[in-house]
């Protein structure tokens, strides 16, 4: 786990963390993939979902386990997490009593550029505030892919700050009690320019079985943007590095960014731009 991501969510209350979204009205996900990265925390929130709980996912693609049980879901642009948390911060800290510095800092947010380039618009914006609407107790999820995230601890920023203002505690994946940590609030930064991730692009993820490790996964989406066939014999080549896989179509899969399965996870974003060689 990133200390420094932990360290700067800034809470000096560790009441604002929890380990369980069980009883939540509304809980919020994002940077995660649980069918793949953490199947129990896909399991307990299928069943909060079925005992009445909202479910608002933000990710980069669909999680077959999650996004059906959604009551909304949409998809961000891979690397726009940071604009993401920014206009989510700006959206529920609203009607809050926040200092003049930050009353000064979300009125000269760049809300355009940030929704224009994160595909997170004003309509997503209104919804979610809609369904979050009355809220009394929510829980915010942080996934794996923001603990590396090139900007992870100005994302933590954005993320303590909701906790600190809001009846949403935090719920970071993969951590226990054990791990969470005391600390100051810092003040949030400029929203760096969102870098673009064009091309074929593939996630690394954990294998559900070893055997995985063989294939590229992917919709038939990302089958015609990659040029490629089911069933072919392939290179996956990226960061210098090759992995030959054999590409799989898979028809629960949508959009343009295909798994690829590893054993061993790099402690690293796990989105790459790559190029497919035959």
């Amino acid at each position: 786990m990133n200390k420094a991501f932990l360290s700067a969510l800034g809470q000096s209350d560790l009441s604002r963390f929890t380990t369980t979204c069980k009883d939540c009205d509304v809980i919020f996900l994002i940077g995660s993939l649980p069918s793949r990265h953490n199947r129990a925390l896909a399991q307990e929130i299928v069943s909060c979902v079925d005992a009445g709980a909202k479910l608002i996912y933000l990710f980069t693609m669909e999680d077959p386990i999650l996004s059906p049980k959604s009551t909304f879901f949409s998809r961000y642009e891979v690397g726009s997490e940071e604009g993401v948390l920014s206009l989510l911060a700006k959206s529920f800290l609203a009607e809050s009593s926040l200092s003049e510095a930050y009353q000064t800092y979300f009125s000269t947010l760049d809300d355009g550029y940030v929704s224009a380039e994160s595909n997170i618009g004003e309509e997503e914006i209104e919804e979610i505030e809609t369904l979050c609407a009355g809220v009394t107790k929510g829980v915010l999820i942080l996934g794996e892919d923001l603990f590396y995230h090139p900007r992870a601890e100005q994302i933590a920023r954005f993320a303590g700050l909701i906790a600190r203002h809001t009846p949403i505690k935090l719920q970071i994946s993969g951590t226990t009690q054990h791990d969470w940590i005391v600390a100051e609030e810092t003040m949030v930064e400029e929203v760096e320019d969102i870098a673009s991730f064009d091309g074929v692009v593939v996630y690394e993820c954990p294998c559900i079985d070893a055997k995985e490790e063989r294939f590229l996964i992917g919709s038939s989406q990302f089958q015609a943007a990659a040029k490629v066939q089911h069933d072919e014999a392939i290179h996956v080549v990226f960061d210098r590095e090759t992995y030959p896989r054999v590409f799989v179509r898979d028809e629960r899969l949508k959009g343009v960014i295909a798994l690829l399965p590893l054993v061993k996870a790099n402690n690293a974003y796990p989105y790459h731009v790559t190029k497919i060689v035959k």
